[in-house]
């Protein structure tokens, strides 16, 4: 047996025990799990000393591409790999030029010319998907050829043309369910946020703090609670990103109890950030939606992630400059989204696995494992098992690490984090059996990821 690539005297997550033992890897598989002193083979070796090594992260949300010059999927991927990441699940959305079909299979060429990371893409549906049912038919037909595995239906944004109502999600859950396709749900009632906004500019409350109050946490519950509904209705697999409040997680909850195929997603930014933060000088840097909320959401949501209420942990990245977040400007005409593809996987390490706030094995669950069984990508993602992909984060658990802008490598001038410093930081990515980030730096020029898709229905 010859090896492409020994990792020696690791510290080994294992079907959630740690063993301090080897990793032996062949064709971008992993081979061997065990004592490999014996082999004298002219293999590249590396000794980690007994530092931890889990499952590569699986990012389920992001959004990489397009909004400003940092957004590129080749910064994108890259970043991602310093921060431990091994697959991302991003978006495509349509444009003037390209329908919901036409932009899938657009990005994920762009992706393959591009993207050092394996990746799926997720289709934005729009209002115009929905127009009929024949209509959604012909859609999932062609999205399931293309191996499309999730789509994500929006409850808002009528003024951005994505709005779907619950007659048309109900029927794009049934659609989806018949092609094998999952619904992602971007959960904000529709109704709440288009009334409260209209009265808060007529009031003249403009500044970011003002985000908050015009989308409050009843807006999210009760998008939740009719995605659960549905969900449970139409049979379909239905995911929620984003979760932000104290009792959505307990919706999500309940309707598993009850045998609904559901769940739910929740995001850094609502585990460490509160609603503070918009009421500073640089509050329009934090604008994002769902917004950020009151402390006790905060407490409540490590709770959720602790005790198995929420599914999986996404960066919801997007790659925004602070020009274009310009302060002074009105809270509905900034830009929502915060960059956090490379920081998504070390700050859950560090404010929750090294706080205490949750263990070791529930971090990689809900940064790795559960993203790869709820999208079918486990075993060949989420796991460090014989046979599985060679998908490898390597931690220096005692390293601290700043989160400045200049410490990063997002591309971007906005740094949510600033203030923090992480302990716990990557200090070797592996992807696909390739070392692709090593002490802060990108190591896997040259390196193409691969489509992940579903067979088609």
């Amino acid at each position: 047996m010859s090896f492409d690539l020994i990792l020696d005297d690791g510290n080994v997550f294992l079907h959630g025990g740690l063993k301090r033992t080897s990793i032996g890897i062949i064709n971008g598989k992993i081979a061997v799990i065990g004592n490999l002193n014996d082999f004298k083979g002219n293999t590249k070796r590396i000794n980690l000393s007994g530092k931890l090594v889990i499952p590569g992260g699986v990012d389920p949300h992001t959004h990489i591409e397009g909004y400003s010059s940092a957004g590129t999927i080749k910064n994108g991927t890259e970043s991602a790999a310093i921060g431990g990441t091994t697959t991302v699940l991003d978006f495509s959305q349509a444009t003037k030029n390209e329908d919901t079909v036409a932009a899938a299979a657009s990005k994920i060429k762009r992706f393959s010319d591009s993207s050092s990371l394996d990746f799926t893409i997720k289709p934005m549906m729009v209002t115009e998907d929905f127009q009929s049912i024949e209509r959604l038919e012909l859609i999932f037909s062609q999205l399931s050829k293309l191996g499309i595995m999730a789509v994500k239906i929006f409850t808002t944004y009528k003024n951005l043309g994505r709005y779907a109502n619950n007659y048309q999600i109900l029927q794009g859950m049934n659609t989806a369910k018949k092609y094998g396709i999952m619904v992602q749900i971007h959960a904000e009632n529709n109704d709440f946020l288009e009334g409260n906004m209209e009265a808060l500019l007529a009031q003249g409350k403009t500044d970011p703090k003002y985000h908050a109050i015009s989308k409050p946490p009843v807006s999210e519950d009760v998008a939740v609670a009719d995605s659960a509904v549905m969900a449970g209705d139409s049979g379909a697999k239905v995911y929620c990103v984003h979760l932000s409040t104290k009792t959505s997680p307990e919706i999500i909850d309940s309707a598993r109890k009850h045998g609904v195929n559901i769940y739910g997603e929740t995001c850094p930014q609502y585990l460490i950030l509160d609603d503070s933060f918009l009421d500073r000088e640089d509050g329009n840097l934090y604008l994002c939606s769902p917004p950020l909320r009151k402390k006790e959401d905060i407490n409540a949501m490590w709770n959720a992630i602790s005790s198995g209420k929420i599914q999986a942990v996404g960066s919801d990245h997007v790659p925004f400059l602070a020009y274009q977040k310009k302060k002074g400007i009105p809270f509905n005409k900034v830009p929502n989204g915060i960059p956090g593809i490379e920081t998504r996987l070390p700050l859950l390490f560090s404010e929750g696995v090294q706080k205490g706030r949750i263990t070791l094995e529930k971090f990689v669950d809900v940064i790795s494992t559960s993203p790869a069984k709820i999208f079918n990508l486990y075993p060949q993602k989420g796991t460090i098992s014989i046979g599985s992909d060679a998908d490898l984060t390597v931690i220096d658990t005692e390293l601290e690490h700043r989160l400045r802008a200049e410490d990063l490598h997002m591309g971007t001038d906005i740094a949510i984090y600033s203030h923090m410093k992480t302990k716990g930081w990557p200090v070797l990515t592996i992807s696909g059996g390739e070392i692709v980030a090593e002490n802060d730096v990108f190591t896997g020029k040259g390196k193409k990821g691969h489509f992940l898709g579903k067979e088609a229905i």
